[in-house]
């Protein structure tokens, strides 16, 4: 034994380094070779272990950011960090402490980052969990013990604080908030931090009197890139939270009572353009609100999160963008009441590197989303009942932006077994809007709903075994609507419904992954909402070439299955990669609760990456290469393409990625909105970025996309973005994109051939009409963000977008199953345009069938949309709003991009501002 540890001492003398454990530790030096380098990592125990010291008073520590109390000394130390980049599995170039203290209501963290260069720490001073560059110290805690769930605190330099969730090993939710205090110091030595996190921000069980938790201490320090570990992460092997270290010692603690409420009350001034003549329209209208959030453990495991008359005033607006496809556009969620604890509703995916990706089960945005209503409809349903429209020259409304929310919970949590739950219940409010009628007679006034009340039920259930190598799940999600004897029975279904399973088992130390997913989803409604469902561009049923497909009138229901299955390896020193499967029945359907762009397909794609973490001349370098191929239900190939690319980080810390994409022709069972199938031609597209290093007082990059393919179609657009610090409390962000494109294939509508035409129908008896399109965009975003102090900050953003899109050539489609057009009045017929920009056709020329009209598709679109939020933390969860948005939107016809006269241009239109100011009040332990 004594010779043991005088040779331990002597190993630490001449190498000059702590041992990765306690203080001291009783462990042994190993010498390795990588690379033709050899490392020294000491402390090699993948899971080292420490104690934490309970103390009484918790008044004995002034949580300053100074750890010079003297019970510090006292502590137990975690020490001897392992870097996981840029070296991986070398010793941290800077030393690093960490201790913890604890009473039974709170526990205290304090690390200590030596510097040997304190004038080179990265210290901004930014927003709450924001990801500008800077030096960062974390703490994470497994509470729960199930080497997959981490509860994590951070902070930087300038004791700017930041939560994050750990999930599923290694995913991150940053969107996890937590009420706890913080504070650091820049000293001579380096930085200090001093934590105290509640108990109550924790989740774990009483049932024991001595536990021993998941632990981990991480510190970035930014000027090289540097990851370190107290318990290593090798980047060869998969996961996070089951590589922690052990906290033991912990004793006696009782869960804490968990209530958190969060009363606010807001008011909100609207000032916009409108038409005075309109009885609704108010320059000025002012509105108050009040509501609150409830947070309640109603066990300690499960926690209870509700919110009344939610307010989401100070969200960011989304982008103004142009969308000429038949899809909905996708937008993220940005709400913080849906954001937040939202990965326990992930349902759907699998482990895998490529995917041609499954529908969206959950897309929190249904719920609050836009009225769906119109007067026109609820006035057709009632046979003119409500207005006679062919008396009346104005007809006036005030529909709301959106649906509101009367209240939402949810219910979270894992038990000390593994099971992990999520349930949210969500309820809408039926929302009417007054209408007048104006005529020479008079005018007839009333009201009519224009969105049913909904409700929305989600629900996981995740259960663990194996010690988190082997989960399982189960999800159901209902949306239903309060329609019945109402317009809405027409085209909204009364129903929806996804229930599924799903599992993941990981082995040889989480290396190799197997996961599935299957599900099935039923909506029901009437013959004419299910036929409409059928009609829709997710399955096009009515496709007048399908074999499998066809529309069923008479069906009140209409459902499907969703599947899929993946292999992946995810650990390794170079290699790795996966092959994933995928099916989606033409049944299958979502949108109601999720997001779905497209069922009927079956697919398997592959991906192969190789890593370098430590070559010579780089920083890390990784290449890889996909493949995609995808059929529809009918056997058309609807996807075949590969890619390939690589991202290399250089010692500078600058980068350079590419991609390359090879399409092979495939069929398009979409493009001609249930027509006959359509062939795309093949394409080759590449884009590339470079970036320097973001720790620089101004850093930037830029990029480049092309693609073009074998019929002249092309894209080309080009980006840039550029980041000024000229303090440590301001940064200002410009990010300009423009880009250009022509298509040749740009759907315009379907006509129904006339009887009496005398050319050669080869399209099924339909015309399905396209034109070619020139489009030219521009977009820039500029923020400018100032933070007073890491409680108070004013985040600024200006976003102008100029779209423009000149149509020409209007044309016919003429090969079912391949690519072809004939063109009005040159290949066929006649075309002649007319005064108000119009074309007339003649499809037939001087044959018998009657002449129809397409109007003018030209487009120019302007908008420039502005906010400015200030945001005080005034005290631990209790926060004030101040925020002004400003929105202007013009358009004209005339298809032609200029920049200079339409970025003039953008200040013409009269604006909308929105003033808000909210006030919210936390109480809690």
């Amino acid at each position: 034994m004594r010779k043991s540890a005088i040779l331990l001492l002597l190993m630490c003398v001449c190498f000059g380094v702590n041992a990765q454990s306690i203080e001291p530790a009783n462990t042994e030096a190993t010498e390795y070779v990588s690379n033709s380098k050899t490392d020294y990592r000491f402390g090699y125990d993948m899971n080292p272990t420490m104690d934490a010291l309970r103390i009484e008073d918790a008044g004995i520590i002034k949580l300053d950011g100074f750890i010079n109390e003297a019970i510090w000394a006292t502590a137990p130390v975690a020490t001897g960090f392992t870097q996981r980049s840029p070296n991986d599995g070398s010793q941290a170039t800077q030393k690093t402490e960490a201790r913890i203290l604890y009473t039974d209501k709170e526990i205290f963290v304090s690390i200590m980052a030596y510097d040997t260069a304190p004038d080179s720490i990265i210290a901004s001073l930014f927003r709450r969990d924001g990801n500008e560059s800077s030096d960062w110290v974390y703490a994470s805690f497994d509470s729960y013990n199930d080497k997959r769930t981490a509860f994590t605190f951070a902070v930087n330099p300038r004791g700017v604080q930041k939560d994050v969730l750990y999930f599923d090993d290694q995913g991150e939710d940053i969107l996890w908030d937590a009420v706890w205090e913080a504070s650091a110091k820049i000293t001579d030595q380096g930085w200090s931090v001093e934590m105290r996190i509640p108990l109550s921000q924790l989740r774990f069980s009483s049932k024991d009197d001595i536990k021993s938790w998941g632990v981990n201490f991480q510190r970035r320090i930014a000027r090289n890139q540097e990851f370190n570990f107290w318990a290593p992460t090798p980047q060869n092997e998969s996961g996070m939270v089951s590589k922690f270290g052990r906290l033991n010692g912990i004793r006696d603690l009782e869960e804490p009572r968990r209530l958190e409420v969060i009363p606010y009350t807001s008011s909100i001034l609207e000032r916009a353009p409108g038409n005075p003549n309109n009885p609704y329209y108010e320059k000025n209208d002012l509105q108050a609100n009040i509501g609150g959030d409830i947070k309640y453990g109603l066990t300690s495991d499960l926690t209870l999160t509700a919110t009344l008359n939610p307010d989401f005033g100070q969200v960011e607006a989304d982008p103004a963008t142009i969308n000429l496809s038949q899809f909905e556009q996708f937008f993220p969620e940005k709400r913080p009441f849906f954001l937040e604890g939202s990965e326990i509703f992930r349902f759907g995916g699998t482990k895998t590197m490529n995917s041609f990706g499954n529908p969206n089960t959950f897309y929190s945005r249904r719920i609050g989303r836009a009225p769906q209503g119109s007067l026109s409809r609820a006035n057709n349903y009632s046979g003119n009942g409500l207005y006679d429209p062919n008396t009346s020259d104005e007809v006036y409304t005030n529909v709301p932006n959106q649906t509101s929310i009367l209240g939402a919970a949810k219910l979270s949590g894992k038990t000390q077994s593994g099971l992990s739950v999520g349930a949210l219940y969500a309820l809408t409010a039926e929302e009417n809007s007054p209408f007048t009628a104006i005529g020479n007679s008079g005018s007839q006034k009333g009201e009519f709903v224009v969105q049913p009340s909904n409700n929305y039920l989600i629900t996981r259930l995740k259960q663990d075994f194996n010690s988190g190598n082997t989960v399982v799940g189960g999800y159901f999600a209902g949306m239903n609507r309060d329609i019945d004897g109402t317009y809405f029975e027409e085209y909204l279904n009364k129903s929806a419904m996804i229930s599924g399973l799903d599992f993941e088992h990981s082995f040889k130390d989480r290396t190799y992954v197997i996961s599935g997913t299957a599900s099935v989803s039923n909506i029901i409604g009437t013959t004419d909402a299910i036929t409409r469902a059928q009609r829709a561009p997710q399955r096009y049923y009515q496709r007048v070439d399908s074999d499998e497909l066809s529309v069923d009138a008479n069906k009140t229901s209409l459902s499907g299955l969703a599947t899929e299955l993946s292999f992946q390896k995810a650990g390794g020193d170079h290699w790795k990669w996966s092959v994933t499967g995928s099916m989606v029945t033409p049944g299958y359907e979502t949108n109601d609760i999720g997001f779905q762009n497209r069922a009927d397909y079956r697919a398997i794609n592959t991906g192969l990456e190789y890593a370098e973490r430590n070559p010579k001349h780089f920083q890390f370098y990784v290449f890889w290469l996909f493949s995609n191929n995808a059929w529809n239900f009918d056997n058309d190939q609807i996807g075949r393409n590969y890619n390939t690319g690589a991202f290399f980080e250089l010692k500078n810390l600058w980068s350079f990625n590419y991609n390359l994409n090879a399409n092979f022709d495939t069929y398009s069972d979409r493009f001609t909105r249930g027509g006959p199938v359509f062939k795309m031609p093949g394409s080759f597209s590449f884009n590339f970025n470079v970036t320097s290093n973001r720790n620089k007082k101004v850093s930037g990059g830029f990029g480049q996309f092309h693609r073009n393919d074998r019929v002249g179609e092309y894209d080309h657009y080009y980006w840039g973005f550029m980041t000024f610090r000229p303090t440590t409390f301001m940064q200002l962000t410009i990010s300009p994109e423009i880009g250009v494109q022509n298509d040749v294939d740009q759907y315009i509508s379907t006509r129904a051939r006339d009887a009496a035409a005398n050319d050669e129908d080869l399209t099924y008896g339909n015309r399905y009409i396209f034109s070619d399109i020139r489009q030219a965009n521009f977009s820039a975003q500029f923020r400018l963000n100032w933070t007073f102090n890491p409680k108070m900050s004013l985040q600024t953003y200006v976003r102008p977008f100029i779209a423009a899109g000149k149509y020409s050539n209007l044309k016919e489609f003429n090969k079912p199953g391949d690519f072809g057009f004939d063109v009005y009045g040159q290949d066929k017929g006649t075309a002649t345009v007319n005064a108000d920009g119009s074309t007339t056709i003649d499809p037939d020329g001087s044959g018998g069938e009657a002449p129809f009209t397409i109007r003018k598709q030209d487009f120019n679109v302007r908008s420039l949309q502005g906010n400015a939020v200030f945001r005080w933390e005034y005290r631990p969860g209790s926060t004030l709003f101040l925020v002004w948005q400003q929105q202007r939107s013009g358009f004209s016809p005339n298809g032609e991009f200029n920049f200079g006269r339409d970025f003039q241009n953008l200040f013409d239109p009269e604006p909308t501002n929105v003033f808000l100011v909210k006030l919210s009040y936390w109480f809690g332990t």
